[in-house]
C-alpha cells in the first residue's frame, strides 16, 4: 500500500467525508444491483473513503497494480477476503458469473481499484461487463464499484456516451480535495491565520495534510516534509506528473511558468519554453485528464474567446512550482535553511491570492445566488461577483491578506470596480462583502458585510 496512504490510515482522527459516505450508504441500502463509478485525482482520499464503507460489509476491495494475471489475482483477494474457494477463473464472463453466484441472496461489495488501468490495457473488461450486467448481473444484490484515479481517462472509458456500460451505471461520485472549511480541521491547534497558511501551502488534500504535525511550526512542517532530503513530499509532483504522462518534465515547465504568475495560453507558451501550436495538447491534459489545472473566465462570459485565464488547481502544486521547483539546486546543496527563509519572507504575499479562494468560499455559500465567480476586464479585476436574477441583486466581494485593519477606501475602491461590470446596471440593488485578515477601522452598514479572520475559520466542515 501507498505510504501516504498508509499514514492516513494511522490517524487516530479523520476528517469524515459525510456526503460521499451517505450517497454510498444510501446506494447500498437499495437493495438493488448497483454499479457506481467513484473517482478523483490521486491522493483525495478514495481508498480511505472506500475501505471505510467496507467496513463491517461483506466486500472484496481488489487495486489493479499491475497488468499481469488480473484473472488470477482477482480470484485470490475473492478467496482471501470472503474466506470461499473460487474455481479457477478464466475469463471475466466465468469473474462474473462468480460474483452473481455469491450475491443472488446477499449483498456483496465489489470494489475494483484504478479499473482505468484494466480499461485501457483490455476493451473486453468493460464490454464483458456490459453483457454480464445486461443478461444477469442486474437482477443479483450486487454492489459493484470502479473507481479510479485518472480523471479524464475514468470519464472517458465509464462515464461518456461511447463507454460500454453506459446506462448501465446506477451512480457516480467524483471525489474532490477538500475546501478550507473542511481543510482546516486537520490542524486544530494552529491559529487561524497558520490555518489559512497551511491550507495555502497544503491545499485540501488529505494524503498531505495528515502528514502535518499540529506540535511544530507550519514553517517547521514545510522544511520536514517538502524541503529535507527524504522528505515525503519534496518529489512529489514529478512522481504524480512522471506516473499519468509520457512527457514529465515539459508539464513540470508548463506548472512552474503559470507557478510564476502566467495564466494565459500566450503568457505559458513564452515562459515554458513550449510553442504556441505544441502546448494546447499539454493544457488538455493538465485540464481535462489530470484535473490539476482549472480554464475559467469572467462571470457571465463563460466560453468567450480570448477572456480564458488559466491556474493550477491544487495549492500544494502551485507552492511547490513557486518555491521548491525553482530551488532545488540549492536544496541539492544543502542550503534548507537558506529556502526555507526565503519562503518565510515571501509566504504571505503567497498566501493572499489563495485568501481569495478561501474567502469565496465563504461568500458562494453566504449569497442567496446561482451565478457565482470572479470577473475581470482590462485592468478592472473583482475577487468575487454573484447575481440574484430574480430580486435583481448584484454581490461584490474583495478579500484582502493585510496585517493591518481594512478602511473604508477599500469599499469604496471596490464600490468603483462594480461600476465596470455592467449586469442590470440603473436597475439593480448593490451588496458588498469585504473580507480581511485583520479586521476593519469602520462598521457595517446597509449592504456592506464585513467578514474578518475567525468567522472564516467558523465555518463548518460540511
Amino acid at each position: 500500500m501507498n505510504t501516504l496512504i498508509m499514514i492516513i490510515f494511522m490517524m487516530n482522527a479523520f476528517i469524515d467525508r459525510g456526503r460521499e459516505l451517505a450517497f454510498l450508504e444510501k446506494r447500498f441500502q437499495s437493495g438493488r444491483a448497483e454499479l457506481v463509478v467513484v473517482y478523483g485525482r490521486r491522493r483525495v482520499g478514495k481508498t480511505f473513503l472506500l475501505r471505510r464503507f467496507l467496513a463491517g460489509k461483506r466486500g472484496v476491495y481488489f487495486v489493479v497494480t499491475k497488468l499481469g494475471d488480473i484473472l488470477r489475482e482477482l480470484s485470490e483477494a475473492i478467496g482471501e477476503q470472503l474466506g470461499v474457494h473460487p474455481p479457477l477463473l478464466r475469463s471475466y464472463r466465468e469473474l462474473f458469473k462468480y460474483v452473481a453466484e455469491q450475491c443472488r441472496e446477499s449483498r456483496l461489495v465489489l470494489v475494483i481499484d484504478e479499473f482505468q488501468r484494466l480499461a485501457e490495457h483490455d476493451p473486453a473488461f468493460l464490454m464483458e461487463l456490459q453483457a454480464a450486467w445486461d443478461e444477469f448481473l442486474r437482477d443479483t444484490k450486487v454492489f459493484l464499484v470502479l473507481s479510479g484515479s485518472s480523471v479524464g481517462v475514468v470519464e472517458r472509458t465509464a462515464l461518456s456516451s461511447s463507454s460500454p456500460i453506459f446506462g448501465r451505471r446506477t451512480g457516480q461520485l467524483k471525489v474532490k480535495p477538500f475546501a478550507f472549511s473542511c481543510a482546516k480541521e486537520f490542524t486544530p491547534r494552529w491559529s487561524c491565520e497558520d490555518k489559512v497558511r497551511a491550507y495555502a501551502v497544503f491545499g485540501g488534500t488529505p494524503a498531505y495534510l495528515s502528514l502535518l504535525d499540529g506540535s511544530k511550526s507550519l514553517l517547521e512542517n514545510i522544511v520536514s516534509l517538502v524541503l529535507e532530503p527524504g522528505g515525503p513530499l519534496r518529489e512529489e509532483p514529478y512522481f504524480l506528473l512522471a506516473a499519468e504522462t509520457r512527457e514529465p518534465l515539459k508539464y513540470m515547465a508548463i506548472l512552474e511558468a503559470m507557478a510564476s504568475g502566467a495564466t494565459t495560453l500566450g503568457e505559458i507558451a513564452s515562459k515554458s519554453g513550449l510553442s504556441s501550436s505544441e502546448l494546447p495538447r499539454y493544457m488538455r491534459v493538465l485540464e481535462a485528464m489530470l484535473d490539476i489545472v482549472e480554464r475559467s473566465y469572467p462571470l457571465l462570459e463563460e466560453g468567450r474567446r480570448g477572456r480564458a485565464r488559466y491556474r493550477i488547481k491544487d495549492n500544494f502544486l502551485r507552492f511547490w512550482f513557486r518555491f521548491v521547483r525553482p530551488n532545488l539546486y540549492l536544496l541539492e546543496l544543502g542550503e534548507v535553511e537558506r529556502v526555507a527563509s526565503r519562503i518565510a519572507e515571501q509566504l504571505d504575499e503567497y498566501v493572499s491570492t489563495v485568501f481569495e479562494d478561501v474567502a469565496l468560499e465563504h461568500f458562494s455559500r453566504a449569497v442567496p445566488a446561482l451565478r457565482v465567480g470572479r470577473w475581470w476586464r482590462g485592468d478592472v479585476e473583482i475577487d468575487g461577483v454573484a447575481i440574484d436574477e430574480k430580486s435583481k441583486v448584484a454581490y461584490f466581494m474583495e478579500a484582502k491578506w493585510s496585517k493591518n485593519p481594512l478602511d473604508k477606501r477599500v469599499l469604496r475602491e471596490l464600490e468603483r470596480k462594480a461600476e465596470a461590470f455592467e449586469w442590470k446596471i440603473g436597475e439593480r440593488r448593490e451588496v458588498y462583502f469585504l473580507y480581511s485578515r485583520s479586521g476593519f477601522t469602520f462598521e457595517a452598514e446597509e449592504n456592506v458585510q464585513l467578514i474578518n479572520l475567525e468567522e472564516l475559520c467558523a465555518q463548518p466542515c460540511t
